[in-house]
C-alpha cells in the first residue's frame, strides 16, 4: 500500500505550494519560467534550465496546455516536505516521493489513488466488480491496447482486471521538486517524467 500522506508542510513550503497553484491557475508561463534554475532538470535527454523549459513547454500551444494539465494533476495530489541540497524542498506527487517496496518495478507499477476503487472484469463502468482496492500498488499489464480510459492491471494476488486510468498514477509519471531558496524565493530542482 502507498497511502497518501497528510500534507503538513512548514509555512514556507505552504506558501511556495500556494504560489505555484496561483501560477498554474493563472496559466502564467512567464512566472513559472522564472522559477526554473539554470540547472533545473526537465528531461533525461539533457533538457535543462530556461532554454530547456522553452524548448519543451513554450514551443507550441499544445505543449503549453499539456504542461498546465500535468501540473494540475500533480497539485491535485499531496506532496512531501523533504530536505534536498541542504534546504527545505517540496516533492510532489507522493506516489514518487514516498519510498516504495524493493520488489516493485516502478516501470510497470501504478498506484491506486483512492479508497474502494473498483477492479472491473472488463474496461466498462457497468462491468462486474471483481474487487475493491484502496491505495494499492498494482502492476500494469501490457495488453497491446492504446492507453485510454481504462488500464488492465494485476494485483499482488495475481488477479487481473481493469481500473479507470484517472484512478491510478505511475510513480515515474511527471513529478517535481521545488527548493526553498529563502526570502520567499523558490526554484524547481526538477520537473520530469520517466527514468
Amino acid at each position: 500500500m502507498l497511502v497518501p500522506p497528510a500534507e503538513t508542510l512548514p509555512p514556507a513550503l505552504q506558501a511556495i505550494r500556494a504560489d505555484l497553484q496561483r501560477i498554474v491557475s493563472a496559466r502564467d508561463l512567464r512566472a513559472l519560467r522564472a522559477h526554473v534554475r539554470d540547472d533545473t532538470t526537465l528531461s533525461f535527454g539533457g533538457d535543462t534550465g530556461p532554454g530547456g523549459f522553452d524548448a519543451l513547454w513554450a514551443s507550441d500551444p499544445a505543449a503549453t496546455q499539456r504542461l498546465w494539465q500535468e501540473l494540475e494533476a500533480i497539485l491535485a495530489l499531496p506532496g512531501v516536505a523533504q530536505e534536498e541540497e541542504g534546504r527545505d524542498a517540496y516533492c510532489a506527487p507522493y506516489v514518487f516521493c514516498l519510498p516504495h517496496a524493493a520488489d516493485i518495478d516502478v516501470f510497470d507499477a501504478q498506484v491506486v489513488l483512492g479508497r474502494d476503487v473498483a477492479l472491473r472484469e472488463r474496461p466498462d463502468g457497468q462491468s462486474p466488480v471483481l474487487a475493491r482496492i484502496s491505495h494499492a500498488v498494482v502492476t500494469r499489464v501490457d495488453d497491446g491496447a492504446e492507453p485510454g480510459d481504462w488500464m488492465r492491471v494485476r494485483l499482488a494476488s495475481g488477479r487481473e482486471g481493469f481500473i479507470a486510468t484517472h484512478l491510478v498514477r505511475s510513480p515515474i509519471d511527471y513529478r517535481f521538486s521545488i527548493i526553498d531558496e529563502g526570502a520567499g524565493q523558490w526554484k524547481f530542482q526538477y520537473f520530469v517524467a520517466g527514468d
